[in-house]
């Protein structure tokens, strides 16, 4: 004879461990759709140049990480701007690697030197030659200029000496990455040299204005791959782009 006393408690413990097994799946389901959700990339339409361009391309520091250049080049980016070295005493260590991998990539190449208005000129265009080498790719060099380093005069000149040292080791232009604000603040020194504009728009067409950068975290590509960059256009016509070798 069976002892219903006794098999009553062992199928009330079956029945809690199963409802409890149940709740754990459903948690965890609801779990990863909220993750997914809210971390997923943000889809956005391969290659969203800005009205009135067709060459877009991006900056790459150090802090950008790992980079998939081919990526960048499968989503309409032509051209990318590599962060070299800052001042006299930081150079970034993925610089080789990242030229290496965007040169693969058919991208279009072009370095970049932070201006340190405390260190002297020729001592800045030193180190970037002695880091960069002839790994400058196929655009002009662009020195970022932040709006505390052209406080004076002084800085100003020095500047401009660092534009020619590189200009004449190279034999090839320099472009000077900055804002609207530094750039009226040199508009009586240097009037010859071209500007990659930092701004939120594109409006800004003037001739001396060869790059725009419009937005700093652009979304490029989509799905699993999309990437926040700082992305800029070329102020030009595509034959332009095309004729800097």
């Amino acid at each position: 004879m069976t002892n219903d006393s006794a098999v009553t408690p062992k199928i009330k413990t079956k029945k809690t461990l199963t409802a409890i097994t149940y709740l754990l799946i459903f948690g965890g389901l609801l779990a990863t759709i909220f993750v997914w959700f809210f971390t997923k990339p943000v889809v956005v339409a391969t290659n969203p140049s800005p009205e009135g361009f067709s060459i877009q391309g991006v900056a790459i520091s150090q802090a950008s990480g790992y980079v998939d250049y081919n990526n960048l080049a499968s989503n309409g980016i032509d051209y990318a701007y590599l962060r070299a070295t800052t001042g006299d005493s930081f150079a970034d260590d993925g610089y080789q690697s990242s030229y290496n991998r965007a040169k693969s990539a058919k991208l279009k190449l072009g370095s970049i030197q932070v201006y340190d208005s405390t260190t002297d000129a020729s001592t800045q265009a030193q180190y970037f030659i002695d880091n960069v080498g002839n790994n400058i790719g196929q655009l002009p060099i662009a020195v970022y200029v932040v709006d505390t380093a052209v406080s004076t005069q002084a800085s100003i000149d020095r500047l401009v000496t660092l534009l020619q040292i590189l200009n004449s080791h190279y034999d090839r232009p320099t472009v000077i990455y900055t804002t609207a604000n530094v750039q009226k603040k040199l508009s009586s020194t240097i009037s010859k040299t071209k500007y990659w504009l930092i701004s939120n728009n594109t409006t800004d067409k003037a001739s001396r204005n060869q790059f725009i950068q419009y937005s700093e975290d652009h979304t490029i590509g989509s799905g699993l791959k999309a990437i926040k960059m700082p992305t800029s256009v070329f102020n030009g016509t595509e034959k332009e782009f095309e004729d800097m070798k």
